[in-house]
């Protein structure tokens, strides 16, 4: 079958690099990606263009220019501000946006939206038109058009609040709420049935974004709110809520979204991998959720990725200590080999192993023909000899990078570094 050609944008976020993630292997899949800034976006999704900001008069224009050039069938918005930018323009496009139907696009950007619509639910907090209707004190106060918690500030007076008001655009006053909090990942499907609720906890929070995470049970309370969100609101894809306890331990609404969550890799590696679902539902599939519940708790972290200003054809690389340790096969070698094999690069294993070099790859697994060379040099042999053309040179001794480097002015690595080389 024909693969379907989806547009990750903005690519860059971290929505974007998980959809990039779940979606990199599909066979359905011929991912696509666009920024409208210059980041990490590029390095991860091979077919790659730079847009104005959808605040660019000429927007419009190269967006629809870029859906034409790429075929786009599919388009994931990762920001709440370019999800409410393009659902009401998306049909003259002739693309399908994921949960890109402009009314609910319109009520998720707004939290004073979100709570008028629900306002007969008693999950919705209370909220207060301005400081002289608040009957108690402490509440929040919060940009209505805020996320990932970004602008909330905690106020315990009214001198506080009028303060903290004055640094806010269009700011909320909510009721405080000290109990947990949950963000409550969600699915719908082309029939509007609601196929996945799934609440994880917000255990550390760096930027908005949940950096430990730990699945939960949705409890009768929770369900309620996401069937009642996915009857009065059209939603087809992922979606999410967040929620959060008040003193009594009743779950209240904080906001939702109808755009992929940046940490619902919680749900991915347990099995509900929800942007490859938006691509099978898109082309009308019913579905079916198994989840592997055994998977509970996600970790996440920065990462570093090097860009090499270097064109080269072949790569060099030691064997003892750098291929090889301790008899076993270096994992992070060998995910950059085969990267490099991928990127049709020619491999030569350099080495003084003192052994037979062929048992001692049989011992680590390593194939013989996962090099284009094998090359055993004699002891004093200058590894810079027998290196040949533009290449690169991966070894873990000092001495020997050096010597490389000094004698053919070629880039060299110590093997600490190939997990930021070629993502």
């Amino acid at each position: 079958m024909s693969r379907i050609n989806v547009l990750v944008f903005p690519c860059g976020s971290e929505v974007g690099l998980e959809i990039a993630r779940a979606l990199g292997l599909s066979l359905h899949v011929r991912l696509h990606g666009a920024s409208s800034r210059d980041d990490h976006g590029r390095q991860l999704f091979d077919r790659y263009a730079e847009l104005p900001n959808i605040a660019d008069v000429e927007f419009d224009e190269r967006f629809a220019e870029l859906l034409e050039r790429w075929e786009i069938d599919l388009l994931f918005a990762c920001h709440d501000s370019v999800m409410e930018y393009l659902a009401p323009r998306i049909a003259q496009w002739n693309v399908h946006l994921v949960n890109g139907d402009p009314l609910t696009a319109r009520v998720a950007r707004s939290k004073q939206a979100s709570y008028e619509l629900f306002a007969d639910e008693s999950w919705v907090p209370r909220h207060f038109a301005c400081v002289d209707h608040v009957p108690a004190w402490p509440v929040l106060l919060k940009p209505d058009q805020g996320q990932g918690g970004q602008g909330v500030t905690l106020v315990r007076s009214r001198a506080e609040a009028e303060l903290a008001i004055a640094g806010l655009s269009q700011p909320l006053i909510c009721e405080y709420l000290p109990g947990l909090e949950l963000t409550v990942d969600c699915f719908s499907d082309w029939r509007g049935r609601l196929l996945f609720v799934g609440p994880r906890s917000r255990e550390r929070v760096v930027g908005g974004i949940a950096m430990r995470s730990r699945r939960v049970c949705a409890d009768d309370a929770i369900q309620e709110i996401a069937a009642r969100i996915n009857e009065r609101l059209p939603l087809r894809g992922p979606w999410f809520f967040q929620v959060k306890q008040d003193s009594a331990g009743v779950w209240k609404l904080l906001e939702l979204s109808c755009r992929l969550s940046s940490s619902s890799v919680v749900h991915r590696v347990a099995g509900v991998n929800l942007p490859l679902m938006a691509v099978q539902d898109f082309m009308q599939r019913d579905q079916l959720v198994l989840e592997e519940s055994r998977v509970t708790l996600v970790e996440r972290r920065l990462a570093s990725v090097a860009e090499l200003d270097y064109a080269f054809e072949s790569v060099y690389l030691d064997f003892d200590d750098t291929l090889v340790c301790d008899g076993s096969a270096n994992p992070q070698a060998m995910r950059f080999i085969y990267r490099l094999l991928a990127m049709g690069k020619r491999l030569i294993l350099l080495t003084r192993h003192d052994g037979y070099l062929s048992s001692a790859l049989a011992r680590a697994r390593i194939a013989e023909t996962l090099f284009d060379d094998i090359i055993h040099l004699r002891a004093g042999e200058p590894k810079s000899s027998v290196i040949q053309g533009r290449a690169i040179f991966v070894d873990n001794h000092f001495p020997e990078r050096l010597e490389v480097a000094r004698t053919l002015g070629i880039p060299v690595f110590d093997v600490d570094t190939l997990e930021m080389l070629f993502p």
